[in-house]
């Protein structure tokens, strides 16, 4: 790729300065160039008027190509009601907005006088200096007080939207509901049960017609010309074309022909209701994928049962195990509230960030168990330990063999305490 003309910067203006134009060396010349170029590249054909596509209407997807010389179903298009052209509002004056410099311009400047005007209704109460100029004053605020009152009266008066506005809601109503008929029409045309179920048989009836009569010597163009036709006029054209066709080609032809009859007549129904087709196709769409989410559900559901199962018992995961033992309830209550837990987190939850949370967590949960494990390991070789060193050494006493137990030092407890002084007094003399 070529490396991009790096050019000079725009000049910068300020307001107040005249803006110089560009001396024409060959530098600014190849600037000017450049910009130009830039901007074909990005909007070329902007300003190119384009041909209006042609307004004849063709189904969204054909059947499998067929030899040029047949030509494609001819479509009958759907009778439209006249539609009463609504009538265009007069387009506002535009008001332009002056530049910020030429603004600045306009301004009064500060050594200008700048004409005074009489505050009309001022915070203080003005000292007048005759009795005949606060009456005048007085009378003419009392009749601006009035015109107030009449004023407003009237605005209470008048309705809510005034006929340009009623007039610009009519016209902006009619036209949605233009454009919401052309969308549910767009939407039912392109819709996959009406392609299948309308407009590919249609088509492939329409095709074998023309491939039998093609195959007899016919002329398929004649055969699409006379189906455009109405009434009794379209038949004596098909008698006519189907005059020297053998019986047989003509019995296949006149079949294909009814059917291609039968799914055009579908067809024109169906756009001619359009806002009710497109809406009972989309109920049919929002009911099979609830059907599917309903199902997806299920098997999710089906999946997480397997998953505490295997973990509980085959991996026997001591958290998720549950005790016989009526004093172990709230082990088992425990055990039932992280199996709600995760299956209200794997099925009905919607925050993302609680995902990646339980995402993060969920190895760590082997690697603590792991730990856990070899801690109690531990604590039970050191138990046992403890118990061969010192489970048989004899105990040591004061007493000399003649250790008390509970009972005689209960006994001694109801005893004065000079009769068990003197007591413990001659057995250590004795000693």
């Amino acid at each position: 790729m070529a490396d991009p003309v790096i050019v000079a910067p725009p000049p910068t203006v300020q307001q107040g300065e005249a803006i110089t134009p560009l001396p024409p060396t060959q530098e600014n010349l190849d600037f000017s160039k450049n910009v130009q170029d830039i901007f074909d590249r990005v909007a070329p054909d902007k300003y190119v008027p384009k041909t209006p596509p042609k307004s004849a209407e063709q189904p969204l997807t054909q059947p499998k190509q067929q030899p040029s010389e047949i030509p494609p179903p001819p479509v009958t298009p759907p009778a439209q009601e006249p539609q009463t052209t609504p009538k265009t509002e007069p387009k506002e004056p535009q008001e332009h907005k002056l530049p910020s410099f030429i603004e600045e311009v306009l301004k009064v400047q500060p050594g200008q006088a700048q004409p005074k005007t009489e505050e009309e209704w001022p915070e203080e109460l003005p000292e007048f200096k005759t009795t005949e100029e606060a009456k005048a004053r007085y009378k003419n605020w009392r009749a601006k007080y009035g015109e107030l009152k009449e004023n407003l009266k009237i605005a209470q008066n008048r309705p809510a939207l005034d006929e340009q506005t009623r007039s610009r809601i009519e016209f902006l109503e009619g036209q949605n509901k233009q454009m919401d008929a052309l969308l549910k029409r767009d939407y039912l045309e392109g819709h996959a049960e009406f392609q299948n179920n309308i407009i590919r048989p249609m088509s492939a009836a329409w095709y074998e017609a023309a491939r039998t009569l093609k195959e007899v010597g016919g002329d398929p163009q004649a055969l699409a010309k006379a189906v455009t036709l109405q009434g009794k006029a379209q038949f004596e054209a098909l008698d006519e074309i189907l005059s020297d066709v053998p019986e047989s080609a003509k019995t296949e032809i006149n079949n294909a022909l009814a059917s291609y009859r039968r799914y055009d007549e579908a067809r024109l129904t169906a756009l001619r209701n359009a806002p009710q087709a497109a809406e009972a196709l989309r109920r049919k769409d929002m009911e099979r994928q609830y059907q599917i989410i309903n199902m997806q559900k299920e098997g999710m559901s089906n999946l997480f049962e397997e998953a505490v199962r295997k973990l509980r018992d085959e991996a026997r995961v001591e958290v998720l195990l549950k005790s016989s033992d009526p004093e172990a309830k709230w082990w088992n209550d425990q055990a039932d509230s992280l199996v709600s837990q995760s299956r209200a987190l794997y099925l009905d939850n919607t925050d993302m960030g609680r995902m990646a949370m339980a995402c993060v967590l969920a190895p760590m949960a082997d690697t603590y168990r792991k730990l856990w494990l070899t801690e109690r390991a531990k604590n039970q070789k050191m138990d046992t330990t403890m118990k061969e060193r010192f489970g048989s050494e004899p105990t040591l006493s004061e007493s000399g063999g003649n250790a008390q137990g509970p009972s005689s030092y209960q006994e001694d407890m109801k005893k004065p305490f000079s009769e068990i002084f003197l007591r413990e007094l001659h057995k250590q003399a004795g000693r």
